[in-house]
């Protein structure tokens, strides 16, 4: 008798065990949280803005349209000045030192513009696979590594250059169906996924991420932080840029 339910008991511990895991697993914490916007505001002279960067010595803004302008910006979207040389398809922009950083997808191109008036100092020609509207939807600079980062949209693909636009490595990125925007900010590194409305925390060493935050903006496009560290995020087809109270940060 003793020996045919220790049978029982030998075969029914294992599916006990299996059962209780799958309970406890049911209920593990939802690391992803929700990052809400507090306010925005309608760029109605900026068609299509497709990235945003904040420039501290200036204290304003740069914004790049789809279609191909570059402007200097208050925080509330108006327009101090226009850069006069034009491109095809802006979608990312990047301060450094003194010049402003675009990069022009559908050529895949990256125009370097001199702050003090706008001036375009010098187009570097890069090589990106893929479809036309498929290719560099970001550009920034990374202060931990000390290299220029570009990321595809689809495949994502994120990709380190030298200073003079020179391919250092490139990484796969296997999160997110796209990416529109990214954006280095004190040791972290910040990447948008525009049709997941998610934006992903990441170490800026190897870009693994370490959390991600649902946010409420339809067709987020661009990413900055400004003086006090408030996120900011553009909206090209709704034309919008949104205020953030609430910082992405990682959660001990």
């Amino acid at each position: 008798m003793y020996s045919k339910y220790k049978k029982y008991c030998n075969c029914f511990l294992p599916i006990c065990f299996v059962f209780i895991m799958v309970i406890l697993l049911s209920f593990k914490p939802n690391k992803e949280l929700i990052l809400k916007y507090s306010s925005n505001v309608y760029l109605k002279n900026i068609p299509e803005p497709s990235d945003i960067v904040y420039d501290s010595q200036c204290n304003c803004f740069y914004i790049v349209s789809d279609h191909g302008k570059l402007f200097e910006c208050t925080k509330d979207g108006k327009i101090i000045r226009k850069a006069p040389k034009e491109g095809l398809d802006f979608e990312g922009v990047e301060v450094k030192d003194s010049f402003i950083y675009v990069s022009d997808e559908t050529p895949r191109k990256v125009y370097k513009y001199r702050k003090s008036d706008l001036s375009l100092v010098k187009i570097f020609s890069l090589k990106c696979g893929g479809a036309l509207n498929k290719a560099y939807e970001s550009i920034t600079y990374n202060y931990t590594k000390n290299c220029f980062v570009m990321i595809s949209q689809q495949p994502a693909i994120i990709v380190e250059y030298d200073e003079q636009f020179n391919e250092i490595s490139r990484k796969k990125f296997n999160i997110g169906r796209d990416i529109s925007a990214a954006r280095w900010y004190k040791e972290k590194f910040y990447i948008i996924s525009s049709k997941d409305a998610c934006i992903y925390v990441c170490d800026a060493t190897n870009y693994n991420v370490q959390q991600s935050y649902k946010i409420n903006v339809t067709n987020a496009e661009g990413l900055a932080f400004d003086a006090n560290g408030k996120m900011l995020i553009t909206s090209d087809d709704l034309q919008r840029l949104y205020f953030f109270n609430q910082l992405p940060n990682i959660k001990q």
